[in-house]
């Protein structure tokens, strides 16, 4: 009868600590959240950020603390939220890359699979631009210039492992030419060193590009996206020119390894509520230039898991993957 009574008090304990752990969940957040912008200001990654950041914190009852964390191509911020306490007042933002090219190309302090994915509001779209009084006026005129010219060709990228490297590096391999990568702190420092006369060309955003687009400096070569962008609807994608390629990169947003569900879920929730308002919308549309895609945490990690593939077969065929 003894034993009975214990193991029926240990039951009776165990259901309240679940119960106190659902109500805390329920109750959280409860104090601001630390949100760490794996880029630089400026760029796509922090502009969206900052655009959904105030919806996200009306649906939360709580201030987001945004803080840019960039470097290694995204990695540094990653490696800092790997650090924090699983309680659901440390989150990141995490580009692609961070979670599928960079750590197949060299050893991090995080495991991307550990992770705990939230959800991802929104895919990047690329565009490879030269400056507007280069003597190329076409994607092919720039690859005959690099056969002819081995390495002189140079091309900005936010990061060496970033989607924006790996998609001129497919290319070039593809073709058979050398293009150097030049990596720069985010986009809006690659699409200065195009004007500047530091790189012949650059693979980069819409948003980090579209004022130089629009001031008539730069000129877009081909859209490395699926798509054709409404930025420049008349480019054509490399699908188009004949390519069986495009370059894909999304933004989502990552936990801590053992960040409890209830939390995550509100998170998610919060993220989709934000995406949800009609001048985010329009502003990701008329002014960002991005395409608003949600996907939940469980199929943000699916993708992930997808292109961890995808991105490592194209590691693989320009000889940069490692691990």
């Amino acid at each position: 009868m003894k034993k009975k009574s214990i193991a029926v008090l240990a039951s009776c304990l165990v259901a309240l600590t679940m119960m106190a752990g659902l109500a805390f969940a329920d109750e959280y957040p409860t104090k601001p959240i630390k949100v760490f912008i794996p880029l630089p200001a400026g760029g796509t990654t922090d502009v969206f950020v900052r655009t959904i950041a105030p919806y996200m914190e009306k649906y939360l009852g709580q201030h987001m603390v945004l803080i840019n964390k960039p470097g290694s191509g995204g990695a540094v911020a990653l490696s800092t939220l790997n650090k924090a306490k699983p309680d659901g007042y440390t989150m990141s933002w995490a580009n692609l890359p961070t979670l599928t090219t960079i750590p197949q190309m060299r050893k991090l302090t995080y495991n991307p699979k550990e992770l705990v994915y939230i959800a991802s509001p929104m895919h990047y779209d690329y565009v490879l631009y030269v400056r507007a009084d280069a003597p190329w006026s076409n994607l092919q005129e720039l690859l005959e210039y690099a056969r002819k010219n081995p390495g002189k060709v140079t091309y900005g990228t936010p990061g060496l492992g970033t989607t924006n490297h790996l998609g001129v590096a497919w290319l070039a391999n593809k073709e058979n030419v050398q293009m150097r990568p030049i990596p720069f702190k985010g986009n809006p420092k690659s699409v200065a060193g195009l004007l500047g006369g530091h790189v012949q060309a650059v693979n980069t955003s819409t948003t980090a590009s579209v004022s130089s687009f629009k001031a008539g400096k730069i000129k877009p070569l081909a859209i490395l996206s699926e798509k054709r962008i409404p930025l420049t609807p008349d480019t054509k994608t490399l699908k188009e020119m004949g390519y069986d390629f495009f370059q894909f990169s999304c933004l989502g947003a990552v936990f801590p390894k053992g960040t409890p569900e209830n939390i995550r879920k509100k998170m998610e929730q919060a993220i989709k509520y934000a995406v949800e308002q009609a001048d985010v919308q329009k502003k990701a549309k008329d002014e960002l230039y991005v395409s608003i895609d949600f996907l939940d945490g469980a199929k943000y990690q699916k993708l992930a898991d997808q292109y961890w593939t995808v991105w490592g077969d194209i590691l693989k065929t320009v000889g940069l993957k490692k691990f």
